[in-house]
């Protein structure tokens, strides 16, 4: 709520008024209010006034009017009116030199204009000002909305906002990323960072929002700070770079709340867009991993949609975050369910494999299904488990700061070139997981040419008469297991490992030796095949290694 001195003098009440000083500060110096004073000021004028004065308390002294004049530019004032013909008839050159030298703008103003006059015109100007100030965030607010509900970008956005306030903004996410405006990113986060510590509330209204409003000042910059949040969950920062000469005003202020409210908005809007492509590209994703039928022409487009070049040579690798389930238990609370949880780590997990693929410059797709991740990473034919060594060196080092504790096993098949052989890598890349799992142990990386028997397991799996044979042989140790809970399955394959010796078995599996024999002997019962007799032990273990590889379903 303001007028430049110019405008004011441009009022037809005005138009024989004359100034003396000041001429080039006429349309910098803004005028807030006016009043009428004589002599003493004293504290009766205060700073961008419009002072009206007929000079009667200075009798006629000059040294008395020019303390005058001193006292009403001191207090800050935007100019002086002094209506000339009665008690000053002309202004003093000593004061007119004092007022020029400070560029202090001295105006000479008729006896016979009533100042009764020239304060009603003057406040009439302010107020309409001010009403027009006050409507403006309600316009602002219609416009912001307008710009969200058409799908604007928050750079257009904050670019409308710097127009309107004059003033440069920084809109950063909850990761301390820029996501728009113009503010200097180096003069935000040295301000910011002082902020944090010595920053004071700004309480410029009764509303709830101003009390989140904070600022802080240094060398001759102001930063101002709302926090976005969005159904009660912090989404970012939203930043206003000032000056002390151009600090933020009340009206622009409330337009910098309606900002906020705007881009608050904007966060979660994107969110639910990102969320819902999110969803699309992990079903596309995982439908090609398993081999879904889908036209050539559908692949296409959703390729062509997500940005992803199907034709590069990938590779697949699966993981397993092994004790994910006990991090969440131990950081969750009842509030919160696991499958809520498992979402929020899967985001970490999905930051680190992005972050490490670009480290490495290569392409990566990525999809989750429950605790499994599945990762399609771009490589070359030379270099493949080079590749892929370096790229999980990486993301392990970066879930160490993202998600600590967490341990995961991989499975890495082979390298494949288009879409018709996504299928077979990632089913030789969950054989490798589900095989180094069960041989080598959790928390390990295996390949599938690592082991030299996968690719003839694989081979014979396919073999309908030899899946029959396998679930003949498991099948009675898997329900046992699932009623008993005692893993007849892990019992054979120690047993094994260990040559048939029970008391190392006994020793590994920390089991009592009777306990041990108890096991074996429920094995023989439940399969009808002696330990003792060759053959049926050969058949025993060739059936436990074909299990581990996971590509049975014991519902088969």
């Amino acid at each position: 709520m303001n007028l430049p001195v110019k405008e004011i003098l441009a009022f037809p009440i005005l138009r024989s008024a004359t100034v003396k000083t000041g001429q080039r500060a006429l349309t910098d110096r803004v005028v807030e209010w006016v009043s009428v004073i004589e002599n003493p000021v004293e504290n009766f004028v205060r700073e961008n006034e419009f002072v009206l004065t007929t000079g009667i308390g200075c009798n006629q002294d000059e040294e008395q009017l020019l303390r005058f004049v001193e006292d009403v530019y001191e207090s800050g004032a935007s100019a002086l009116a002094i209506a000339t013909g009665r008690h000053v008839f002309d202004i003093p050159p000593i004061v007119s030199r004092f007022a020029e030298e400070r560029n202090f703008i001295l105006i000479e103003i008729p006896w016979e204009i009533r100042f009764a006059d020239i304060v009603h015109e003057i406040m009439r100007h302010l107020m309409d000002d001010r009403i027009e100030q006050d409507e403006r965030p309600k316009d602002i607010q219609q416009q912001l909305i307008q710009m969200i509900l058409e799908g604007r970008t928050i750079q257009v956005i904050a670019a409308f906002i710097e127009a309107e306030i004059d003033k440069q903004v920084l809109i950063v996410n909850d990761k301390g990323e820029m996501v728009a405006g113009s503010a200097n990113v180096t003069a935000v986060q040295s301000l910011w960072n002082e902020m944090k510590q010595n920053a004071v509330h700004v309480q410029e209204s009764h509303h709830p929002r101003y009390s989140e409003l904070r600022k802080v000042g240094r060398s001759g910059q102001q930063l101002y700070q709302f926090a976005i949040k969005s159904n009660g969950q912090f989404k970012g920062d939203f930043f206003i770079l000032s000056t002390d000469e151009n600090p933020l005003k009340r009206h622009e202020l409330t337009i910098a709340e309606q900002a906020v409210v705007a881009t608050s908005l904007w966060f979660s809007r994107n969110s639910a867009v990102m969320e819902a492509e999110g969803r699309m590209q992990n079903e596309f994703l995982l439908s090609l991993a398993i081999g879904k039928n889908m036209t050539t022409e559908h692949i296409q487009a959703h390729a062509d949609l997500f940005k992803y070049d199907l034709e590069l040579p990938y590779v697949c690798i699966v993981g397993l975050p092994e004790n994910l389930g006990s991090l969440i238990f131990q950081q969750s609370t009842q509030s919160v369910s696991r499958k809520t949880d498992l979402e929020y780590m899967n985001s970490y997990i999905k930051d680190g494999i992005f972050y490490a693929a670009d480290s490495i410059n290569r392409r990566v797709l990525y999809a989750f299904k429950d605790d499994i991740i599945l990762i399609f990473l771009e490589t070359a034919v030379a270099t493949t488990a080079d590749t892929v060594n370096q790229f999980l060196d990486l993301v392990e080092r970066r879930f160490l700061h993202l998600l600590p504790g967490v341990q995961f096993s991989w499975g890495i098949g082979k390298r494949v070139e288009g879409t018709a052989n996504f299928k077979n890598s990632y089913q030789k890349a969950k054989a490798a997981l589900d095989m180094g799992r069960g041989q080598v142990g959790i928390g390990k990386r295996t390949h599938f040419d690592d082991t030299q028997l996968s690719s003839l397991f694989v081979h014979l799996i396919a073999n309908e008469e030899v899946k029959q044979i396998l679930l003949s042989v498991i099948s009675p140790l898997l329900a046992y297991d699932e009623g008993k809970g005692m893993d007849l399955i892990q019992t054979f394959s120690v047993y094994r490992k260990t040559s048939g010796n029970v008391s190392k078995t006994a020793r590994e599996l920390n089991l009592h030796r009777q306990s041990l024999l108890y096991r074996l002997r429920k094995i023989e019962s439940l399969t009808g095949k002696s330990l003792v007799n060759p053959d049926d032990l050969f058949l025993l273990e060739f059936a436990v290694k074909l299990w581990s590889t996971g590509l049975v379903d014991k519902t088969e």
